[in-house]
């Protein structure tokens, strides 16, 4: 029996970054003698056990054949009989079809090393085509290595394309749990980039797709914006500001109710702007955490009354902090103000007021959460009348500051 280190853990030594997890295979080895030494079986349809101590995978070596259709619908076989390099050539790229034995020698039949040091994302062989998740995968591990240069061959890309018709058989949990995995890279815009350029996109995220080609008017710039370009800059920029992947989904989501309405942008009517039916079937069908959609349609519905917030009057200003429930959710201020950077900072000659509107709202929710409740209470104060003191409290709070920062100018 030998065993050897496979997968992203050679591939990330060999490029010298952190190894996040240890996958093994076994050679020359059954189900039965991996039990035997104590190790734990975890694998439902192929033979995969966790080391006794240190919880590692150890996956039996094993060959695969397809015999249905999706990315479930393979046979597999594993024997004693089965090669390293048998193994290996089931893997999808080539950079993580490399295998490191426990002297630290690397076993590389498919030329993985050479297409890192050329950063290629190649498929190992034709078999890379029978299955569909195939197709996330590259997508994400494109966002995942591209501040390393990494571009996906040409070849590769080809086959993605003819991969097409399989996608629609992906569950929604393995297409969410790629995209999770690309929206928190440095760049989760590529992730979807890739999708479009395989003609994956308008199968799997329809409604992102239709954002390409759907143009959003600036008359005040005199700017005319694809949607779809000007979201996926916007999530460009959301990847340098945040790592919390809840804003980076907003930003995602946050043009979907915009298709098909070319409007001008600062003439929107802000109660009648609060159309989320497309976030709702875009997170339903591919069965997003519901706090993720929560988040989206809240900073979707309420995003456009940034544009103007700092001219407003208090009883205005607390109204757009109630709707976003901030004195329970301090989060979601930040949520909607990091969203407003992403797409504002692409505006240039929007650049500066964004950080003015940002800062203002940031000290006058500093200045007007600090309300005595328990004084207004201690006055006798009951049912719907405590909320509206409460809220006559922060009027007060923020007016007084706002006369102070004027006087100040």
């Amino acid at each position: 029996m030998k065993k050897y280190l496979v997968g992203g853990a050679v591939r990330n030594l060999l490029l010298k970054i952190p190894i996040k997890e240890r996958d093994w295979v076994i050679i020359g080895s059954t189900p039965e003698d991996m039990k035997r030494i104590g190790y734990r079986k975890v694998g439902k349809d192929f033979p995969v056990f966790l080391h006794p101590e240190n919880h590692e995978e150890y996956a039996l070596a094993r060959t695969e054949r397809k015999s249905g259709q999706g990315y479930t619908g393979f046979t597999c076989y594993t024997s004693p009989n089965i090669t390293l390099e048998e193994d290996l050539y089931r893997r999808d790229l080539t950079i993580n079809a490399i295998a490191c034995d426990e002297q630290g020698n690397i076993i590389d039949p498919y030329n993985g090393k050479q297409d890192i040091q050329l950063r290629i994302l190649r498929h190992v062989s034709i078999l890379f085509k029978e299955d569909p998740l195939r197709v996330l995968r590259v997508a994400r591990f494109a966002a995942q290595f591209a501040h390393l240069n990494f571009k996906i061959a040409p070849s590769t890309l080809n086959l993605m394309k003819q991969m097409t018709p399989e996608l629609s058989l992906l569950s929604q949990e393995r297409i969410w749990m790629e995209t999770k995995k690309a929206l928190m890279t440095n760049h989760p815009q590529i992730y979807f980039q890739v999708l479009k350029n395989c003609n994956a996109l308008k199968i799997i995220f329809p409604e992102i797709n239709d954002l390409f080609g759907n143009i959003i008017k600036f008359t005040q710039y005199n700017l005319n914006i694809d949607l779809g370009e000007y979201t996926m800059t916007a999530l460009k920029t959301a990847a340098h500001l945040t790592n919390n992947i809840a804003t980076r989904f907003a930003v995602l989501c946050n043009n979907l109710n915009k298709i098909n309405k070319q409007k001008n942008i600062h003439n929107i009517n802000h109660n009648n702007y609060s159309d989320c039916k497309t976030i709702d079937n875009l997170c339903k069908r591919i069965k997003t955490p519901n706090y993720l959609c929560r988040i989206a349609k809240l900073i979707n519905k309420y995003y456009e009354l940034l544009y103007d917030i700092h001219v407003k009057q208090p009883e205005e200003i607390i109204k757009f902090f109630n709707k976003l429930d901030v004195w329970r959710h301090p989060e979601r201020l930040n949520y909607i103000l990091t969203v407003g950077e992403s797409y504002f900072h692409n505006l240039p000659k929007f650049r500066h007021q964004c950080y003015l509107q940002k800062n203002f709202l940031l000290q006058a929710y500093s200045v007007s959460k600090y309300v005595d409740i328990l004084n207004i209470l201690k006055k006798g104060f009951t049912g719907k009348i405590i909320k509206q003191e409460i809220n006559k409290q922060r009027y007060k709070l923020l007016n007084k500051w706002k006369i102070t920062q004027n006087k100040n100018k």
